[in-house]
């Protein structure tokens, strides 16, 4: 199999399931490909190089961990990935602007998921403004989401484990934005009366993240035609949303008031 950059992790594995041991002792985060419904979420989402830099390692220690497993790779460093020239300007552009900290550290360590807080920050700052995020990972998925909406980025990690994220509303042309799809209380109520008992309940509420995700994606699975899930979740999860969706399911929301969602989740 030749590979590239831009190859998926989930391609990988596919040609051969020994890459997922391979690849796990570079850096913890890749554990959890160990998990098989967090392998089915990430793995598809993430290339050779978003690996590289989610292990805060280089393509080629990735490549050298799976040499013997039947891939070609020989042109593979033939460029330059990280293009100096590029990535300088990048981050001079981003780092000179007007910047708005959000250090979302807290924020996880009460279990909670920075994502609304960061899309909150994100529409109420002007657009020659950068938000600077201050995690302990690079979050790949957020940029990979704000990628699509226009956005620019720029990430920088520090000795100490630290790693400042760059976000910049760019000047690209916009494509049309998906509308969202709104439900009433009564289309929740209706469609979940419609049902009957054929209606599997679980709450995932006291979950710590990634939990709640893995927990859903697990039972899904097992919703047949004419059933559905009714999941009792303390947000609307934003990153469930499209792989459901990708996954060809409804997902019904009402928002009963804080930290009190309920999903209907069918086919």
């Amino acid at each position: 199999m030749i590979i590239t950059e831009n190859t998926k992790i989930s391609s990988l594995i596919k040609h051969n399931p020994q890459v997922i041991d391979r690849i796990s002792v570079i850096n913890k985060n890749f554990k959890k490909l160990r998990n098989p419904v967090l392998r089915k979420i990430l793995a598809g989402r993430i290339s050779i190089i978003d690996a590289a830099k989610i292990g805060n390692t280089d393509i080629k220690s990735i490549i050298k961990a799976i040499e013997g497993l039947g891939f070609e790779y020989k042109d593979i460093f033939e460029k330059d990935n990280f293009n100096t020239s590029s990535k300088k300007l990048k981050m001079n552009n981003l780092k000179n602007a007007e910047k708005i900290d959000l250090d979302v550290r807290p924020i996880l360590e009460q279990g909670v998921d920075p994502f609304q807080k960061i899309m909150e920050t994100l529409k109420d700052m002007p657009e020659h403004k950068v938000l600077h995020i201050i995690n302990t990972f690079e979050p790949i998925p957020l940029i990979n989401k704000l990628k699509s909406d226009g956005y620019v980025s720029y990430v920088e990690r520090e000795d100490n484990g630290l790693v400042h994220c760059y976000l910049m509303k760019g000047n690209q042309q916009q494509t049309t934005p998906k509308p969202e799809t709104k439900n009433t209380e009564a289309d929740f109520d209706d469609k979940k009366k419609s049902f009957g008992n054929n209606i599997k309940i679980i709450d995932v509420r006291e979950l710590e993240m990634p939990e709640p995700m893995v927990v859903i994606l697990q039972e899904i699975e097992k919703i047949r035609e004419g059933s559905a899930l009714y999941v009792h979740h303390k947000k609307i999860p934003q990153f469930l949303l499209p792989e459901l969706e990708q996954r060809g399911f409804t997902c019904l929301q009402k928002e009963i008031e804080q930290d009190n969602v309920k999903l209907l989740i069918y086919k």
